[in-house]
């Protein structure tokens, strides 16, 4: 009967940790989620507040890539179809660098991060805003890299990285950002 007991109370304990901790993860969760709609929303500025310096001919799109799994979960496909600068936005899921051609915007997932310095490579002289969310992405000549600082997102940007592939920033992004310098290849 004691044995009973204390399986009984072991049981009872571990229903008391579930419950008291599945509202935290449950707010983890929802964090996480509109962390990824802030993500998604940034996405979008970084579009409007910079020039490319061979802009898409009217009627074209303006190409969003994301390179790897979608860490966004579905929530770029709102942004699929709107306008940005009077050009329609597309979502692409890109998994090859011979898929790249068009893409504007490249967002490379945090777990490509060892694929980084060949795609780098491959990115060099092509004029496409890259994006990660990787810790050291703009240090490591990525453009945009959103970071976690105080317990909200922040964005770093490489400026010398993207005058290297010919973009222009606007000051309000940069009025956004910390800038940092990029390590050497």
């Amino acid at each position: 009967m004691a044995g009973l007991g204390r399986s009984a109370c072991a049981l009872a304990a571990l229903l008391l940790a579930v419950l008291l901790l599945a509202p935290a993860a449950r707010a983890q969760e929802n964090l996480r989620l509109v962390e990824q709609d802030i993500k998604a929303g940034l996405l979008y500025n970084f579009l409007r507040y910079t020039e490319w310096p061979h802009p898409p001919a009217p009627g074209d799109a303006v190409v969003v890539c994301v390179w790897g799994d979608d860490p966004f979960e579905g929530r770029l496909a709102p942004m699929a179809g709107r306008t940005v600068n009077q050009r329609r936005i597309e979502i692409r899921a890109v998994h090859a660098e011979n898929q790249l051609n068009g893409c504007a915007l490249l967002f490379i997932n945090a777990g490509e991060r060892a694929n980084w310095p060949t795609l780098r490579q491959h990115l060099q002289g092509r004029s496409i805003l890259t994006v990660s969310d990787y810790d050291g992405f703009a240090q490591a000549g990525g453009m945009l890299e959103f970071a976690r600082v105080s317990n909200r997102i922040a964005v770093r940007i490489n400026v010398a990285a993207a005058q290297s592939a010919d973009l222009q920033v606007e000051d309000r992004l940069l009025r956004l950002a910390s800038v940092v310098g990029a390590r050497a290849p």
